[in-house]
């Protein structure tokens, strides 16, 4: 019995050291942005916890639980196949018949990798008993925040379905214990509902066509970069609510992050491109697919561009941001090593020009 928990943490340690390798690019960005902002991080986590806990605002209270839902499902999602080993899954019966060791090792994997959920449970602990009951939408958040996690691993599209009405409730309910009530609700029903697979073939080969093919097939792909984009401008609208002093610090960096997001796009459909270039050239297809791609990329990059700017307002150095745009997609087609560089030079570049002539 042992020897299958030994196989699980190995395998899910393999899978971290694969991911690690993947964002190998961003290795020394988010290095320096990590150990200079961790403390930050750490406080901005336990602040917005905080105002889960205490809140005049129920309002405010509810922004904030769903940001930390939305946020969790974005990074256990990331490590989901590392928590299930889904590359070898199939595998599993010949080291252990018995389906309870495999559901204990899935879950203990996913607290494991569940910082949000154990950053809330230490708070927990740390209020006490007594003051813990007086809270109960702290013990209601946990909850949920435990039930989506699980829900993301075996029904994520039952998972994505509770976010969308996670978000459709901020703007309905009035009682934080009525919206965790809720969400509990539908992602009970969620567990139960085992979705029907749905197949779509193109009808004829195009590059609208594979393009749509690929959303389909891959959706993570594009999902993933919604949830960032959502996540992005949801703090910042938060954080611009609390400090209207510097809104347009905040907000320009929302968009500096979202050019991030989406223009590296780039490099999953450049894949694809580089993949089958002998069968565009066969077609006499490659150039319209390299030309399909840029423009694909760049209008989701401007999509993401104008709901910024119409949440938070446009000026000068906004649109400067989208002027860019073009030389941040060159970078990631000629040097997709030098993105996170390129990326950092922009943001350094906009956000100086900003303070000093702003």
């Amino acid at each position: 019995m042992l020897h299958y928990y030994h196989y699980r943490l190995r395998a899910f340690k393999a899978e971290l050291r694969m991911l690690g390798k993947q964002l190998e690019q961003f290795t020394l960005l988010v290095s320096a942005m990590f150990f200079i902002y961790l403390p930050s991080l750490v406080m901005g986590i336990f602040f917005g916890l905080g105002k889960l806990v205490e809140s005049d605002s129920v309002r405010l209270t509810l922004e904030v639980s769903f940001g930390f839902l939305l946020m969790q499902s974005l990074l256990i999602q990331t490590v989901k196949s590392g928590i299930l080993d889904s590359h070898r899954r199939t595998f599993h019966h010949t080291l252990l018949s018995n389906r309870v060791h495999k559901f204990i090792a899935d879950h203990s994997l996913l607290l494991l990798s569940h910082l949000l959920f154990l950053a809330a449970f230490v708070m927990a602990v740390s209020m006490g008993w007594a003051n813990l009951m007086k809270t109960p939408q702290l013990l209601m958040f946990m909850g949920a925040q435990f039930a989506l996690a699980v829900l993301q691993l075996y029904r994520p599209k039952s998972a994505f379905l509770s976010l969308c009405v996670a978000l459709g409730l901020v703007y309905i309910v009035n009682s934080v214990m009525v919206y965790f009530l809720t969400i509990l609700a539908v992602m009970a029903v969620g567990a139960c509902i085992k979705p029907r697979p749905t197949h779509y073939k193109v009808a004829a080969i195009s590059a609208y066509g594979f393009w749509t093919q690929l959303v389909i097939e891959q959706p993570w792909m594009v999902l993933w970069r919604i949830g960032m984009s959502t996540l992005t401008y949801w703090c910042t609208m938060i954080i611009v609510t609390e400090r209207p002093d510097l809104s347009s610090y905040y907000s320009l960096m929302a968009l500096l992050f979202n050019l991030l997001w989406w223009s590296s796009l780039l490099l999953d459909t450049n894949k694809q491109v580089i993949v089958h270039r002998g069968f565009w050239q066969s077609l006499a297809m490659l150039d319209e697919m390299q030309h399909s791609q840029y423009l694909m990329v760049m209008m989701c990059t401007t999509v993401a561009w104008l709901i910024g700017v119409l949440l938070f307002g446009m000026g000068v150095f906004e649109i400067s941001i989208l002027l860019v745009t073009p030389l941040m997609m060159l970078a990631i087609v000629k040097r997709p090593k030098s993105l996170a560089l390129v990326w950092a030079t922009l943001v350094i570049g906009i956000m100086l020009s900003k303070v000093l002539f702003g």
